[in-house]
């Protein structure tokens, strides 16, 4: 009975300042696609921009810590090209719902904040689409396309999961309302093509993004 009302003691102050808020965010991210080659030497793969949004909430257990749940759309785009043929040139769009779950960690003054978040997430692929520049061998001339990539079940890996972390400055410009600039990086450790026993074609993705976002402190 002391322990229960020890703990319940210790707890008041977090449970007297806990403190919901929502809020929603957009931005820009680049996105760097990681593929084993193998002896394909003449193919590149470059990183491209994207687009990212979504609405946020945080739940703040005291001043300086909280946990924050996000629903994003996230895009995770690359370019593939070939060295020796120049005409060849890949834009892939790659379109993904992404959940992130962190743990959110604030220091400064009242209104002028940094903090950081650290955490896990899942997500989904949702479609992908590619344009560009192509080689026809039997003509000997060069086309533009644009097409939808459609996903193959023993091919395709849709479901992703990995490792975020961010850091940013946060200013608190009315009573409830705040709003926040950060720089963050989600690290997949899913690959997005299903590896069978003879190739080992592994492929990630690696996102950088930098958004910014408003909330509303209830």
């Amino acid at each position: 009975m002391k322990r229960t009302l020890t703990m319940l003691a210790l707890m008041l102050p977090m449970m007297a300042f806990a403190q919901w808020r929502v809020g929603v965010n957009c931005g820009a991210d680049m996105n760097h696609f990681i593929i084993d080659k193998q002896y394909q030497t003449d193919y590149q793969y470059k990183d491209r921009w994207g687009v990212t949004m979504g609405i946020m909430g945080q739940y703040d257990i005291t001043d300086w810590a909280g946990v924050r749940v996000e629903l994003d759309w996230t895009q995770k785009n690359y370019r593939q090209k070939r060295e020796n043929l120049q005409i060849c040139d890949y834009k892939y769009v790659n379109n993904y719902l992404q959940l992130p779950v962190m743990g959110s960690f604030s220091f400064g003054g009242e209104k002028l904040r940094g903090f950081c978040n650290l955490g896990i997430y899942t997500g989904y692929w949702l479609n992908s689409n590619r344009k560009g520049i192509d080689f026809n061998a039997l003509t000997e001339t060069s086309y533009d396309f644009s097409e939808k990539v459609e996903f193959m079940d023993e091919r395709d890996r849709r479901w992703d999961f990995g490792f975020v972390g961010g850091a940013g400055v946060e200013y608190r410009f009315a009573s409830h309302w705040a709003a926040q600039v950060e720089l963050r990086y989600y690290y997949s450790t899913v690959s997005t093509v299903k590896v069978n026993d003879l190739v080992k074609d592994y492929r990630y993705n690696s996102t950088m993004a930098l958004q910014a976002g408003i909330w509303y402190r209830f």
